[in-house]
């Protein structure tokens, strides 16, 4: 019975700490930057709008750059690494490769939510 009670024990602590560890490297996402577009534009394009917050974008702005820094599927960081997608003429990133298909199948949907680098559920 000894022996039991030490392992329970044992997990017990185990579990304590990793969820110790776990807290204290945990990362909430990041308010999105005051204008997450400036500078995301192709390269050799100057955008122009009539809108409120419209702004002159650098013609050098690396194209393969993307507007959000989180998935909005499923709210982990946005991986350039991974492959990427055109939504509106602009370059989103996702956060894994689950990400993409779910995002080809229903890009009207989570497309915006990109562009405003929102996640479905917060």
């Amino acid at each position: 019975m000894k022996p039991l009670l030490t392992f329970l024990a044992t997990f017990a602590l185990g579990a304590v700490i990793a969820l110790a560890v776990r807290t204290a490297r945990h990362e909430p996402h990041a308010a999105p930057a005051a204008d997450p577009h400036a500078g995301h534009h192709h390269a050799g394009h100057a955008h122009t709008s009539s809108g409120a917050n419209a702004q002159a974008v650098p013609a050098a702005a690396p194209a393969s750059s993307p507007v959000n820094t989180l998935c909005a599927i499923c709210g982990m960081k946005a991986d350039p690494s991974l492959p990427t997608a055109t939504y509106q003429g602009k370059t989103i990133a996702f956060g894994c490769r689950m990400c993409p298909p779910k995002f080809k199948a229903a890009s009207d949907q989570y497309g915006p939510l990109y562009l405003r680098n929102e996640v479905v559920n917060p």
